[in-house]
């Protein structure tokens, strides 16, 4: 026999709708996927509804792709100096530059060129209640205003950026605000640049189940891929001679984690480099000719020859190599082949 308990328990989780008019207890959600690896501080988010973590987590994936789109803040480069969290806002802040990338130094204090600073601030404007946010690492800073509703939190202004040269080219991923569906009207675009303004319209069926939904590492991947992609070399191959060829593997064509063995391979070839030599990096072999994920793949070898002061200008991607003996579903270990060029 089902007791009261268990039939109320029932009630609660089928109708979330009413849960707090029928008096249930929402139980704590699980914030180990809203926290860094290291110093992380899970007591700054006790009594946070995982709506109010999942909202943190948009806004941090806002302002940490668009760090990845700056050469100040390219995280090749760049080794950023942060302090143990103090708010569920910083927890989440860091984690998104664990997610993106970027190495992390752990200091006890305001320590290092690139000591990452954060905030957020409430204020009233005409639009009503807004959460102003930012973040800064050395001269470059970021901040928004975002407005939180029954649908989600949504940017209630532009995007500022401050001491980088590149603003006018950051590319806004707003598509994980659309998802979370509404009503509601956006604005999208970065503040005093020559890029595209515009006024975005989220309605209901916008909504989509959060397993559909775009992740942080998917939105941080493509504004990585799209910061270094538009540094790509174009070089005509008859004027050099193949010096070197190396070919990495990696275990699926769906991902670009390294392995030891293919930095190490890096690291040889990035040896030998010298002035007016070229990588060119082949990574698509595709039937189509056009593999998304065959791009992240050489994006990642990219940051990699970059971290050893490799010149982005000396680096190239080869055309596809059409492949059609490697069926779409084929998931087995690929190919990414590199050659050293030298300018005859």
């Amino acid at each position: 026999m089902i007791n009261t308990r268990t039939k109320f328990a029932t009630l609660c989780l089928a109708m979330p709708a009413l849960a707090l008019q029928l008096g249930c207890q929402t139980p704590a959600p699980n914030v180990e996927p809203y926290l860094p690896s290291i110093n992380a501080s899970p007591n700054t988010m006790a009594g946070m509804t995982k709506g109010e973590l999942d909202n943190l987590q948009l806004v941090s994936t806002n302002l940490v792709s668009t760090l990845l789109q700056l050469p100040e803040t390219n995280p090749a480069t760049t080794t950023l100096q942060v302090s143990p969290p103090a708010t569920a806002f910083g927890n989440l802040m860091i984690r998104a530059l664990e997610q993106a990338g970027y190495s992390v130094q752990h200091v006890s204090a305001d320590q290092g060129v690139n000591y990452v600073r954060y905030g957020k601030r409430n204020s009233e404007t005409e639009a009503g209640f807004v959460v102003d946010y930012d973040v800064s690492i050395g001269k470059v800073k970021l901040r928004r205003e975002y407005i939180t509703n029954n649908s989600g939190i949504f940017p209630s202004s532009l995007m500022s950026v401050v001491g980088s040269s590149a603003a006018a080219d950051v590319i806004l991923d707003d598509k994980i605000f659309i998802e979370q569906g509404g009503n509601d009207l956006f604005i999208s675009g970065v503040e005093n640049s020559s890029g595209v303004i515009k006024t975005v319209q989220v309605r209901e069926y916008d909504e989509a189940p959060d397993d559909k939904r775009t992740t942080q590492e998917m939105v941080l991947e493509t504004a990585r891929t799209q910061q270094l992609g538009k540094n790509v070399a174009t070089i005509d191959i008859n004027n050099y001679t193949r010096m070197r060829r190396a070919v990495l593997i990696f275990d699926n064509r769906t991902t670009n984690v390294m392995g030891r063995g293919n930095k190490r391979a890096i690291g040889l070839l990035a040896r030998e480099f010298q002035p007016n030599d070229v990588y060119s990096i082949t990574a698509c072999t595709d039937a189509d000719g056009v593999d998304d994920s065959a791009l992240n793949r050489a994006v990642r070898v990219q940051e990699e020859f970059i971290g050893y002061d490799i010149p982005s200008d000396a680096i190239t991607f080869a055309p596809c190599i059409r492949a059609s003996f490697r069926h779409t579903s084929d998931n087995s270990p690929v190919p990414v082949t590199i050659e050293q060029l030298r300018r005859n």
